[in-house]
């Protein structure tokens, strides 16, 4: 059983409910866009700011704090645009928030943070009967790139999620959660350093203009957003 800690959310950062287990359908995952926050000083802020905005869980490397209770509603997901799933919104759900760390302009998780929000999210589709389909990211619900390192990675949110189908070794060995963990970091920052079948799509958007990368000229290419731009290219949206 996850360690869990408790503080109160600012009450206008959330809404007052009764939710019982015929309510609670869906677990969103998020992150917070921080660089070495812990769910303490998620936990604490939300506490004491009024945002408009919160969650039930954050989680970090090595602990786990509750901000909103499960019966009441979180303000997490929802949107004054357009969703994207169906079913899935802040009344029906709960929301769970891992703190990030980053690499340059890159998000990623620690390997801990990963394990434990594995454990709280098992933990949860336990008791509320929730199945493995229904625990979606937040960018399957409002296409917001969150949480980033699941977004633009989409074989490390498929092995996080092969991880909670785990019974009798609930935990993810080390060398799995490092795979999720280096799929997250994995870049390519030249043109000469990008694989042979994505290079004519992106020295066609650098001869464009349309691919300048940072500062320093580096483009910070993931695999996933390769395959997203070669996609695009052979539909024909970039032209000739």
């Amino acid at each position: 059983m996850t360690n869990i800690a408790f503080k109160q959310a600012h009450s206008g950062n959330y809404r007052r409910a009764a939710r019982g287990k015929e309510d609670i359908h869906y677990l969103v995952i998020h992150f917070t866009a921080n660089d070495g926050d812990t769910a303490k000083n998620n936990a604490d802020y939300f506490a004491r700011a009024e945002i408009s905005t919160s969650a039930h869980y954050f989680v970090d490397e090595n602990e786990v704090w509750q901000s909103v209770r499960d019966a009441d509603i979180a303000w997490h997901c929802g949107t004054r645009g357009v969703y994207f799933h169906p079913y899935c919104r802040n009344a029906n759900s709960i929301g769970i928030e891992l703190c990030s760390r980053k690499n340059g302009e890159k998000f990623y998780f620690m390997p801990e943070t990963v394990r434990r929000a594995q454990a709280l999210t098992r933990e949860l589709m336990a008791k509320y009967g929730i199945p493995l389909e229904n625990v979606v990211r937040h960018y399957d619900v409002t296409h917001k790139n969150c949480p980033a390192p699941f977004v633009e990675s989409a074989s490390a949110w498929t092995a996080f999620k092969q991880g909670l189908q785990k019974k009798e070794e609930p935990d993810m060995t080390e060398a799995e959660v490092k795979k999720i963990i280096e799929s997250t970091r994995r870049t390519y920052n030249s043109v000469s350093a990008v694989p042979a079948w994505a290079k004519p799509t992106v020295e066609k958007l650098t001869r464009k203009g349309w691919l300048l990368g940072d500062e320093h000229g580096k483009l910070d290419l993931t695999e996933e957003l390769l395959r997203t731009l070669v996609i695009n290219d052979r539909a024909g949206i970039y032209g000739e």
